[in-house]
């Protein structure tokens, strides 16, 4: 009978935990410009994010996400030049209320993919190395993956119950080079 008494609030308490969690729950869907800088190659564009968040204190939040920073193809704009970046980050929010909003900050951390080709006439690469040759002109490129350190400055604005419109401007910088500025506006959503 204690065993079966046991059981029971033990899966009662999982099952409040898990309904508070899912209570404190958040999504943020983004999109902005972003310039992007890593070793010779450099792209001013459109971006997007999607965050999925969680708060674990009155004050504090943790996020994860998907950055994409950059997708410019090579034929589409005829400088026989392409560029794709993304990332995924984790990040931890300290926020400030307000009657209208939250203020918020972010540190964090990310994970980026650069994938860059360029075609050269001259046989030498300017952006990476060598991936193909036909006659004079010579494909370079690269595929790197790049640790980076992000912060970030925001404000959510109260627009409903559940409903926030988010502004922020974000800054990663990592090795290599890595350099970017990313400044959005997105919708924010309580699960709750």
């Amino acid at each position: 009978m204690k065993l079966k008494s046991l059981l029971g609030a033990s899966l009662l308490l999982i099952s409040s935990q898990s309904a508070q969690a899912i209570e404190r729950m958040y999504g943020v869907i983004g999109a902005g410009y972003s310039d992007l800088e890593y070793r010779q190659a450099q792209d001013e564009s459109f971006s997007y994010k999607l965050v999925l968040g969680h708060q674990f204190h009155r004050q504090w939040y943790v996020e994860a996400g998907y950055y994409q920073f950059a997708d410019i193809d090579a034929e589409s704009d005829g400088s026989g030049f392409s560029l794709q970046s993304d990332a995924l980050y984790l990040g931890v929010l300290g926020k400030a209320s307000h009657p209208v909003g939250e203020l918020f900050y972010r540190l964090g951390v990310a994970s980026v993919s650069v994938q860059s080709a360029e075609l050269s006439t001259g046989g030498d690469c300017a952006v990476g190395t060598a991936v193909a040759t036909a006659g004079n002109q010579t494909v370079c490129g690269y595929d790197e993956s790049v640790a980076a350190g992000l912060i970030g400055l925001g404000f959510d604005y109260y627009v409903a119950t559940k409903t926030f419109i988010r502004l922020e401007a974000e800054y990663l910088r990592g090795k290599d080079g890595f350099d970017t500025s990313f400044i959005s506006l997105g919708v924010r959503y309580n699960f709750n």
